[in-house]
């Protein structure tokens, strides 16, 4: 690869635009296209692969899209796709797990997929039904609770619920109605009180009604009329202690 003095001498530009370009690559987008050498191209998206989108249609070799999104996975939005390979992509979703958004159907295979979702759990959105897997829907959930909402109610189990819920209470919203129990439901509202809207009436206890209003005074909604009063006492009993207002 030439050195910057041979860049600025064959194209001819300041030493500031080259400075400028070398440090954002952002800055690509205002150099003249006849400016734009294959070798700052390629210096440019080592150190910021976003600035592939652009560098000329011409001037995108399989060398230059693989170092562009290894540095930045999203990258790959930008790269032809007669040049979406497997490898490539493999690379790219390595770096960021959402870039399997733009990874061609046929290359989606399950080792792909499973590696996007450790990077990233909501990447599950874009990984095929028919590879959603135990194994990736449970590596995604870890990762992210809002997976949940892209798994198979068929493969929800106990232990993958649980482990959504305690990342965030909401995620109780995407539990099967068979799979909430008292724990896992207590679990969702001390963690999030709003929870409470998702919790079956049968399961809302005074306990845990009182969790809910404890964690966010606006659970007060979703308190049965029967368990109520009793929240109303608490909170009138230990006064400050408890959460009126939905806190900012």
């Amino acid at each position: 690869m030439k050195e910057e003095k041979e860049i600025k001498k064959e194209i001819k530009i300041d030493d500031d635009t080259l400075d400028a370009v070398c440090c954002d690559g952002l800055t690509l987008e205002y150099l003249p296209e006849e400016l734009k050498t294959p070798e700052m191209c390629m210096a440019v998206v080592k150190k910021d692969g976003w600035a592939l989108e652009y560098v000329p249609k011409e001037l995108k070799t399989p060398e230059l899209c693989f170092e562009a999104v290894t540095a930045y996975g999203y990258a790959l939005r930008n790269v032809p796709e007669e040049l979406r390979t497997e490898e490539m992509c493999l690379a790219a979703v390595r770096q960021n797990g959402m870039a399997m958004k733009y990874v061609p159907e046929a290359l989606k295979t399950e080792e792909l997929c499973l590696v996007a979702v450790r990077f990233h759990g909501s990447a599950i959105w874009f990984v095929p039904k028919a590879l959603r897997t135990p194994e990736i829907c449970l590596v995604a959930v870890r990762n992210s609770s809002d997976a949940l909402a892209y798994v198979p109610d068929a493969l929800k189990t106990p232990e993958m619920c649980m482990v959504a819920v305690k990342k965030d209470g909401w995620a109780l919203e995407y539990v099967p109605e068979e799979l909430k129990t008292p724990e896992m439901c207590m679990m969702a509202v001390k963690q999030n009180g709003m929870a409470l809207e998702c919790v079956p009436e049968e399961l809302k206890t005074p306990e845990m009604c009182m969790m809910a209003v404890k964690q966010n005074g606006m659970a007060m909604e979703f308190v049965p009329d029967a368990v109520e009063s009793v929240c109303i006492n608490a909170v009138l009993q230990d006064g400050p202690g408890w959460r009126l207002q939905e806190p900012a």
